[in-house]
Formats: C-alpha cells, structure tokens, sequence
C-alpha cells in the first residue's frame, strides 16, 4: 500500500548547461551518477531488511492473532528494556510471517498454525507462547446462545439462513488458510467439504484479516462469524461466543480439553542464532510475569 508520487523538473536551457556541468564535475572526481544510485539502492535495501543489531527496531510480524497481544507484551518488556525496540507492524498472516522470516527480512514471526511441509525444510525453529479458544462468534443482536456442529454445516451450505427469532443469519468468514478456518476442518465434521463450496460458489462474504473479521462482526447486525477468546478479551471486542453443542469455550473447558476448537501462538525463528535482545524479550513472554500477562488478556501460557 505505498504511495507513490511523481515530479516532473522542466529545465530550460541555462538550467541544462548547469547541471550538464555538474555531472563533469562528478565524474572528475571519480563517482559516476550510476554508482550513486547503486549505493543509495543498496542503502535502503540494508536499512529495509530485518537486522539484529540493539540500535534498530526488532521486527515481530505475521499472523492477525498474535497482534494484539504482542504488542501488550512488548509494552509492558519495554518498561523495563526502554533502549530495546520492538515494532509489530499490521498483520500479514503467518504465511505471510514465515516467508518474511525465510527471507531474512524480518527479525521473528508470529504465526498462529504449524508449520507447513514446504516451510519445515528451511530449519526454522518454533517457540510456542499461548494457546486460545476458536469460537464461532455472532453480533450481540443475535439471541441465540448455541450451536450445534450439524447447525453450522447447514449454515455453510446455505440450507439454515435463520436464528431461533426469525432474523436472517449474515455469514461472515475467512480465507482458506486462515488458522480458525483450518481448525473447523479439523475438528469439525464435514465442514472442510462445505466450506470449500461455499467458496467455490463465493456464497459468503470472505474477509482476510483477523482485525476486519472482528470489527465486521461487531458491526453487522446478525451476523456469525470467527473469533477468539483472547482476541475478544484483549481487544474488548463487543462479539459473543457461541457454546458449540453445548460446550462453552471457558477457562476449564479449554484446560481439560472439553471445549475442541483451540489454536496455540508461536514465535518462529531463523535457523540463525537470533539477538540477545530478541531472546530476552522471548524469555520475557515465557516468565512467570508474562504469563500473568497473557492470562490477564484472555490467553493460556503455553510453555
């Protein structure tokens, strides 16, 4: 999303002659306009790239999950390591998080799925820090309190379009590699063959990022869609979380494994040694105060 503006320079005649001048004079003292511009674009690729070095923010990007609640834990680490910098910019995905680490252009990436076959090869390592609850989440104007796995799957299939009062259901969902969709088609039955026809026939409206999904959620009066427990609580989203057949995705339930939905948050790192800075602040979530943390905002300490 860069904006680019363009400048146009209208030279006269004199004008040309100066600056015709000001190349000699250039040359003669041995640097060519080509080698500058070689230099700059070399410049700015280095200042561009992820570097390790305490005097430049450390980047930590990626999955939509992790935000939030990264960025509460680079806060509150700042307070004591006020000379480390940590910047995590607006989601990418952990798709776009891992290839942004692979190609060194990131410090550490957050994702919020495994790994993949294909990523695996390159030796990067995983660092878990959290676990949340996947829910199916409605706009507060919806009565209704549950919903069964075969509800969904009629959901999906455009087959059940109203709640329990009449209302029309709004559909709201995510991309296909989207980690709370990739969870419904493990967990869920059937689910992974109706939702690949919903998008096949483009029945839904499909939003790609965490934050659009819960802010068009909010918004849209009966509507369902994909939230998490921790996103709700550390965001202070306005969404409520279904029961799903029953089930209520609270504190026990996801501990002991009654509630299924679940996903875990990991820091995925190079196969290069990282930054003793980035390491602190790693060891830092994975403490007994970043616990504290995770657990004040809605999240599980995974160790």
């Amino acid at each position: 999303m860069d904006n680019n503006s363009s400048i146009k320079f209208f030279l006269s005649k004199p004008i040309l002659s100066i600056f015709a001048i000001a190349i000699v004079g250039l040359s003669s003292c041995g640097v060519a306009p080509s080698e500058t511009e070689k230099v700059t674009t070399l410049s700015s690729k280095n200042s561009s790239t992820a570097t390790n070095r305490s005097d430049r923010a450390m980047i930590f990007a990626g999955s939509g999950t992790n935000l939030y609640i990264t960025r509460i834990l680079a806060a509150e680490f700042a307070k004591s390591n006020p000379d480390i910098k940590i910047e995590v910019p607006a989601s990418m995905g952990s798709t776009g998080g891992i290839s942004a680490i692979i190609d060194g252009k990131i410090t550490v990436a957050l994702a919020s799925r495994p790994l993949k076959k294909s990523e695996k090869k390159f030796g990067l390592r995983v660092i878990p820090y959290a676990q949340t609850a996947v829910v199916i989440g409605v706009n507060q104007a919806v009565k209704d309190d549950n919903i069964t796995s075969a509800d969904l799957i009629d959901i999906y299939k455009g087959t059940k379009t109203r709640w329990s009062d009449g209302q029309e259901i709004i559909v709201l969902t995510r991309e296909p590699s989207d980690s709370s969709i990739l969870i419904l088609k493990q967990k869920i039955p059937n689910f992974k063959q109706v939702y690949q026809e919903s998008q096949t026939a483009q029945r839904w409206k499909t939003l790609f990022t965490d934050q659009e999904a819960n802010e068009t959620l909010e918004k849209t009066q009966f509507a369902i869609g994909l939230s998490d427990t921790g996103t709700i609580a550390s965001e202070k989203r306005n969404i409520k979380a279904l029961k799903i057949n029953g089930i209520a995705p609270t504190s026990e339930n996801v501990i002991t494994g009654k509630y299924p939905l679940t996903k875990v948050l990991t820091f995925v790192l190079p196969k290069e040694e990282i930054s003793p800075e980035a390491r602190a602040f790693i060891d830092f979530v994975r403490s007994e105060a970043g616990a504290k943390i995770l657990e004040a905002n809605g999240y599980f300490p995974v160790k």
